[in-house]
């Protein structure tokens, strides 16, 4: 049986939540909700509600997400200027294929902050999930220009190219370059490539 790879947001929610939780430390859905108003200025988390924060970092860690959306939904209303929060927000709601809410959250983010690899793969997963396979393409692209060794931003483009493109030639580099970035081996992911690799070479 072939393996067939699959996106990275659960890998992407596990780099986010770490370094959010040292952060915070230190310092199909029903009708669409009010989208609150906040300020296009980052703020930091209030102390008072680092314990909210971290429980729902954990629920996020653990695989709960709709427990972690809840709590994230009620920091970010009263913290709206901590992007920590809105970006985990986004990756809690597209776990729970909530992409309108979704896509609120991680626009709350690039308000916050409108250059970043992470805020950008997460757009590129929500283009994926609406079919806007090229503005995907772009976010991606923008992200490893804001971060060229991010390698779910390479492992995601590389399926991209893969089983929405189909276009295999394109796809092998970003594979190889995820595989190079690793700590540990992706023995599913490297037998994949390499089963594309001898494709390629037959076509050739």
């Amino acid at each position: 049986m072939k393996f067939l790879p699959e996106l990275h947001i659960h890998k992407i929610a596990g780099l986010l939540i770490i370094g959010v939780l040292l952060n915070a430390c230190t310092t199909k859905s029903g009708a669409p909700a009010e989208t609150p108003v906040i300020s296009t200025i980052a703020a930091p988390l209030a102390e008072k509600d680092i314990p909210l924060y971290t429980n729902a970092i954990a629920a996020l860690t653990a695989g709960n997400a709709k427990e972690a959306a809840a709590s994230l939904t009620r920091v970010t209303k009263k913290n709206p200027g901590y992007l920590d929060a809105w970006v985990n927000l986004a990756i809690a709601e597209y776990s729970l294929k909530h992409i309108n809410e979704a896509k609120r959250a991680i626009g709350q983010a690039h308000m916050l902050q409108s250059e970043s690899a992470d805020i950008s793969n997460i757009q590129a997963l929500i283009c994926i999930d609406d079919g806007r396979y090229k503005e995907a393409e772009q976010h991606y692209l923008n992200a490893l220009k804001l971060d060229a060794n991010n390698a779910n931003v390479h492992y995601n483009l590389a399926l991209l190219y893969d089983l929405y493109y189909q276009d295999i030639a394109k796809a092998i580099p970003h594979y190889e370059h995820y595989l190079s970035l690793l700590n540990q081996k992706d023995e599913k992911t490297e037998a994949w490539t390499e089963e594309l690799k001898d494709t390629l070479s037959r076509r050739n």
